[in-house]
């Protein structure tokens, strides 16, 4: 049995860490959780073909970096305004379930648990981006937002728009990845 590298992630441990999610994930916005997690993987996975980053490390975080809206709209309309007024609170609770997973799977050092921590903790707080995997983990998450083949839209005809608005005017001018510009302007 070949030995993984400590930047791979063997197909077993992604498994059981999407399995893990996919429970957690049901109690999320119907049809979109699931299918935009898969296809933020899908893209992290594409980014790291061309671009340089831990995949361990990546593709984890898109595994996990939406799993703080579990169960965060029993009680709350996921609407347009409604999903921007949690995105903080999202970020919050999605760093601690993480790290919950995380020492679960006995595999990750407490530096990796605390680098998926921090990368969940700020991938929706634009003025954070800084480093290449934050920047990486913000553009697979954003690809996989406008991804209309990927993952279907719960929005109104009215806060898609307010979405496509915002995204045109404060996520895409954020991109900066040769790779990600592309597949932003294969998906706009």
């Amino acid at each position: 049995m070949a030995r993984l590298s400590k930047m791979q992630l063997s197909q077993e441990l992604e498994e059981k860490l999407k399995s893990k999610v996919l429970n957690i994930l049901e109690n999320a916005r119907p049809n979109w959780e699931i299918p935009h997690m898969l296809a933020t993987v899908h893209y992290i996975k594409e980014l790291l073909k061309k671009e340089k980053g831990n995949p361990k490390i990546l593709v984890s975080t898109m595994y996990l970096h939406d799993i703080g809206y579990a169960e965060l709209f029993k009680n709350k309309k996921a609407d347009y305004e409604g999903i921007k007024d949690s995105k903080k609170e999202h970020m919050i609770k999605g760093a601690i379930l993480a790290e919950k997973i995380l020492k679960e799977l006995i595999v990750f050092s407490e530096e990796e648990i605390n680098k998926i921590k921090h990368l969940i903790s700020v991938h929706d707080d634009l003025e954070k981006i800084n480093s290449s995997d934050e920047q990486l983990v913000f553009e697979a998450d954003s690809l996989s937002q406008i991804d209309k083949k990927r993952v279907t839209s719960n929005f109104s005809e009215e806060d898609y728009q307010k979405f496509i608005n915002d995204f045109k005017n404060k996520r895409a001018p954020r991109f900066k990845t040769k790779t990600g510009k592309m597949f932003l302007k294969q998906l706009i």
